[in-house]
């Protein structure tokens, strides 16, 4: 990796204003899955992958113009602070684009009027000059790292913490990411940023590669130098934790990795160190081993698998393909980790929120977690998030799998079936079901009242507390004694009493 020294640009922390800078923005929390009965199914175990491409094309292909209206929205808006390097870049890119929509639509209407011997050299041509252009747009190392000024490694407790930091771009703006963008995250965030930027080859086919990645999982060169270091600081014991920020199509190189992590790591210290921060993911489903919490080491209570957050716009044209109807809508599929939604308060806004900048300046302005929309008071989608867990319920029992496109769940079937269920039980391991239920319900009401900033990984990972976020510690465990007359706590499941 290039090594690039950034100055550090920490921002002194001052009290919390009476209001938050985004007025116009509003923030609400939907809870991570737990799924204690395994009712979720990845989606690429539910169909084949012909299947999901066919279903997935058209939702892809409507969010076209509004991916190419946002990227020239940002583009134009960032004119003035642009260098003529981003400028001759993006001008290269977009004239590449215009070469392979070209060669694809006159290919199709000339293959019919002329012969093949006429049609070769002009198509000798034209791929030439396409490949010397994604030659030149990759010429540049595209994994780099930027070097803190002032490292800040120290806990609160004074204990010395390495932390190793990964930064996944998105699909564009490579050079606004090299300068100015990653010097940006250091200087938030204290620690060595270790980016890894995407292959450019031009819009259609870089659209193409997203689609069959979002249904099919294919392991590109940078997912794989992703998987490789990602994995080296996991098995290093001075490393303390490590940290992956992902935005947009970076989200899908996350999806692969963390399943090839759970295949290689048992549950455990090494896979807890790991927590993922996704801007505006693209993915339609990121899976983690789910099940009942309760079957871990009762001497280690701490999590066992990655922490994964979601931040999303909800007029980020990307999120609203990706991570946003994953988690409201494909609820027969497994999306793990929380969301925290960011609503726009104008409902004819005049440009959309796309790049890793807006969601900076919204999250983290300034560095300040306490001034943007996190200062706000953070509402909690109880609804949803119960709504998920009745469903994994629901398919559980049932053993069919959910189309929430296409008609929306009724409540009351959800709420028929899961009492059905929980009437059932008889053995306190088969009450996991209604236990997960019971316990994001608990969660939501203890959340409630709560700022953005306040129980948020990503401000905690900002302010260095380098310890393991309970999300699934055995401290939630007492949540459930209220659940039919249950007392669970740290009781050992071989001297659990019957329930009755």
């Amino acid at each position: 990796m290039t090594n690039s020294p950034v100055a550090s640009t920490r921002v002194p922390r001052r009290e919390p204003p009476q209001q938050a800078r985004s007025n116009d923005l509003s923030l609400s929390l939907t809870l991570a899955l737990k799924d204690g009965v395994l009712g979720t199914t990845p989606l690429s175990h539910q169909q084949t992958a012909l299947s999901l491409l066919r279903a997935d094309i058209p939702y892809v292909a409507a969010a076209v113009p509004r991916i190419l209206s946002a990227v020239a929205t940002s583009t134009f808006r960032g004119r003035q602070g642009a260098t003529w390097t981003e400028l001759r870049e993006m001008a290269i890119y977009v004239l590449l684009s215009l070469l392979e929509l070209q060669l694809l639509i006159s290919l199709c209407l000339l293959w019919l009027v002329l012969p093949g011997l006429t049609l070769l050299p002009w198509l000798t041509f034209h791929v030439a000059s396409i490949w010397f252009l994604i030659r030149y747009l990759n010429s540049r190392p595209l994994s780099l790292t930027f070097t803190a000024g002032a490292p800040s490694d120290v806990s609160s407790d004074g204990d010395e913490k390495r932390m190793s930091w990964f930064v996944v771009g998105g699909l564009v703006h490579n050079e606004r990411m090299r300068k100015g963008l990653s010097a940006k995250l250091a200087g938030i965030f204290g620690h060595n940023m270790h980016v890894f930027l995407p292959q450019r080859l031009g819009f259609p086919v870089d659209a193409l590669l997203v689609l069959l990645q979002r249904n099919i999982n294919i392991p590109t060169a940078r997912s794989v130098s992703l998987y490789h270091s990602v994995r080296s600081g996991l098995l290093r014991p001075e490393i303390s934790g490590v940290r992956v920020l992902a935005h947009h199509t970076g989200a899908l190189e996350i999806s692969w990795l963390l399943a090839r992590l759970c295949a290689d790591f048992p549950p455990g210290d090494r896979l807890a160190k790991l927590q993922v921060f996704t801007f505006g993911a693209a993915s339609i489903e990121m899976t983690l081993p789910l099940g009942n919490p309760y079957q871990g080491n009762e001497d280690s209570p701490g999590p066992l698998y990655p922490l994964v957050t979601h931040f999303a716009f909800t007029d980020d044209p990307v999120a609203q393909i990706g991570v946003l109807p994953g988690i409201r809508q494909r609820l027969e599929g497994r999306f793990v980790g929380s969301l925290y939604t960011i609503h726009s308060g104008s409902l004819y806004p005049r440009s959309h929120h796309y790049t890793i900048d807006d969601y900076l300046d919204a999250l983290l302005p300034e560095g300040d977690p306490r001034v943007g929309v996190l200062g706000q008071l953070c509402k909690v989608d109880r609804e949803l998030s119960e709504m998920r867990e009745l469903a994994a319920l629901a398919q559980s029992v049932t053993d069919k799998r959910l189309r929430t496109r296409r008609a929306r769940l009724s409540w009351t079937a959800l709420g028929v079936v899961a009492d059905s269920m929980s009437s059932g039980y008889k053995d306190r391991d088969d009450m996991v079901g209604p236990y997960s239920l019971e316990e994001v319900r608990k969660k939501a009401k203890s959340l409630e009242g709560l700022r953005g900033y306040e129980n948020n990984p990503l401000v905690d990972t900002m302010r260095n507390r380098c310890r393991r976020y309970p999300e699934d510690s055995a401290t939630e465990i007492g949540v459930m004694k209220g659940l039919n007359g249950l007392r669970i706590g740290s009781v050992n499941p071989r001297n659990r009493r019957r329930h009755s």
